[in-house]
């Protein structure tokens, strides 16, 4: 699995607990973006940090009281919320390493806390990716997508895949939600289609949703938790589409009559459309399904 760097934001009066974690982290395979390891002599710092934090896949920033009073933690904060609500899904992830009061923009976010007990608190940081791994490795993905809304609160959560966009999204959600609520917040988020037209190959298109659940499709009024959904399974969108061949539809209705038509006009009219059905090619199922894939190429 491709888990992505992860950036680390800090006070320097935090450096010895800071090491400790970037050590960690790179025992158990995490990649880490440090400023102790990856800015040179000579480089910039704030364009440094900056292009570390637009590469990452990760913010990770540890809180406390000199973190908070820091200003260029705040700088580097401010960084990474613009990008929580550009990427969405997972990307900040606070570490409480002591007591102090949460920024306001993260209060909603569940945190590793290394307050009381450090490994207590590394075991938790690491299940944010140990779960993730897991998916993976039992669905056969590389990684997983962060799901693009910064407004939900991300303690519980499932994992969603479809064979239409072929992506693996971690998906903040609360399992007392019904299918029928879910899916509505899936496809509002994502702007997936119920009609799309391709003007360019002549085709029109309907959608359907259906989510399912171990191969087993999920009634719309049920619960997700009533279902055995729990923290982490992975879910299955499944969309049906029908076509309509625009092309062809015009074609035939050109002579039935219930259209009038200038002759020399309808002549080079029917020229054209035989002329792009002929170079559009034959609709074999395999490139319909091409085809109702590109309506979900913005996903």
């Amino acid at each position: 699995m491709s888990i992505g760097q992860v950036f680390v934001s800090h006070s320097s009066y935090d450096k010895p607990f800071v090491e400790q974690l970037v050590n960690d982290l790179a025992a158990n395979s995490i990649p880490v973006w440090y400023d102790k390891l990856d800015l040179g002599v000579g480089d910039s710092v704030p364009g440094s940090i900056n292009a570390g934090i637009a590469k990452c896949r990760y913010f990770l920033i540890v809180l406390s009281p000199a973190a908070l009073a820091s200003a260029w933690v705040r700088e580097e904060l401010n960084a990474g919320l613009m990008k929580q609500v550009t990427l969405g899904g997972k990307f900040l992830i606070p570490v409480l390493y002591k007591d102090c009061e949460l920024p306001p923009l993260l209060a909603h976010r569940r945190f590793a806390d290394f307050r009381a007990d450090y490994d207590s608190g590394l075991a938790a940081l690491l299940a944010v990716w140990g779960m993730d791994s897991k998916a993976c490795a039992a669905t056969g993905r590389s990684e997983v997508l962060p799901w693009p809304d910064p407004e939900q609160p991300d303690q519980e959560f499932f994992y969603l895949h479809s064979t239409r966009f072929d992506k693996f999204f971690r998906v903040g959600c609360l399992l007392s939600w019904t299918a029928d609520f879910t899916l509505d917040y899936l496809i509002a988020t994502r702007k997936l289609p119920y009609l799309m037209e391709q003007p360019d190959l002549g085709m029109k298109w309907s959608f359907s949703y259906k989510l399912l659940f171990k191969d087993k499709g999920l009634s719309l009024s049920q619960k997700l938790s009533d279902a055995g959904v729990e923290i982490g399974s992975v879910l299955q969108l499944s969309i049906s589409g029908t076509y309509e061949d625009t092309y062809t539809k015009e074609l035939k209705s050109m002579w039935d009559g219930s259209k009038m038509y200038e002759v020399m006009g309808a002549m080079r009219r029917e020229q054209e459309l035989n002329a792009a059905i002929a170079a559009r090619g034959q609709l074999t199922q395999e490139r319909l399904r091409e085809f109702s894939n590109r309506c979900f190429s913005h996903v």
